[in-house]
């Protein structure tokens, strides 16, 4: 998602293949020098997602909302945040410079063996988490560098030492993550309790310690970013949503259920952010994981 006009310039890079299974994407975010700050909605995936400073315009995010009264996070050096459960906004001031680097659901648990219901809320330095300086010699060597193709190799030098397969309570999980339904109305808990033939307080301590968040929220999640990838989307020429259509679809129980939806991950009415989503240039729309590789968005 980036305009022509914008001073906003976004790269995606894949990273490696040898790490494709724990890192889905790397994005470099950079703004032009003198430009007026950039303000930017990112939208949950209920992912960890790592972030690089390096540039030297101000980078900061707070959760979405009212920006007056939200704790405003700057980064400085490395940052971790996540899984993103709600809508966060981003300031970037002319001379930015962000590395973002997305996780797969099983990356993070991969490569630190970190229970990711570790992670705080807001920011987290990955040191404090890791027990060393790792990243910050990491970032030390990331900020010279002005060739995305060698931050994604140094990242990858990086990383590669640190990944482990998935042990078997997690690849348990992850294969049935698939019978998660959006708008089922059965219970998301016990349909994968029953799956894997473990107890319901198992399958939950396993979201989250590998996933940092519950199976409830997932199904809950998945049904939200649903209805999102139904409305018009960047440069459709279609009518307005269809709401009711959508209610019942879905299962919501009433408008208000699916207003509660849209206040909660993104601090918006289902209406305003219809119409941010079409004008394609204030919120970031990207795949989650959890909807599957195959979904477009």
């Amino acid at each position: 998602m980036s305009l022509s006009s914008s001073p906003l310039q976004e790269q995606f890079l894949l990273p490696p293949p040898a790490l494709r299974e724990v890192i889905q994407h790397v994005v470099l975010l950079s703004v032009e020098p003198g430009a007026a700050p950039v303000v930017r909605t990112l939208l949950p995936a209920f992912q960890v997602v790592l972030l690089f400073d390096l540039g030297a315009g101000r980078a900061e995010l707070w959760l979405a909302g009212d920006a007056a009264l939200a704790t405003v996070y700057p980064l400085a050096g490395s940052g971790i945040t996540g899984p993103v459960k709600t809508a966060w906004q981003y300031r970037l001031a002319g001379g930015a410079r962000v590395l973002a680097v997305t996780f797969t659901l099983a990356g993070f648990y991969r490569l630190f063996q970190v229970p990711v219901e570790r992670l705080a809320p807001g920011l987290t330095d990955p040191d404090a988490l890791v027990g060393h300086r790792g990243f910050a010699e990491l970032w030390e060597r990331l900020w010279p560098l002005t060739c995305p193709a060698q931050l994604v190799q140094t990242l990858a030098a990086f990383c590669l030492p640190y990944l482990r397969a998935a042990d078997a309570p997690q690849a348990e999980l992850l294969a049935h993550l698939p019978l998660l339904a959006p708008g089922s109305p059965l219970n998301p808990l016990k349909v994968l309790a029953a799956a894997c033939h473990r107890s319901e307080r198992a399958v939950q301590l396993r979201f989250q310690k590998y996933l940092g968040f519950s199976a409830k929220e997932a199904a809950r999640f998945l049904r939200f970013r649903s209805v999102l990838a139904d409305l018009p989307q960047p440069g459709q020429r279609a009518p307005a949503p269809e709401w009711g259509t959508l209610l019942e679809h879905y299962g919501y129980y009433d408008q208000s259920h699916l207003i509660h939806d849209f206040s909660y991950f993104l601090q918006q009415s289902p209406t305003k952010a219809a119409g941010q989503l079409l004008l394609g240039d204030a919120i970031c729309f990207t795949q989650t994981e959890l909807l599957g590789p195959k979904v477009s968005q």
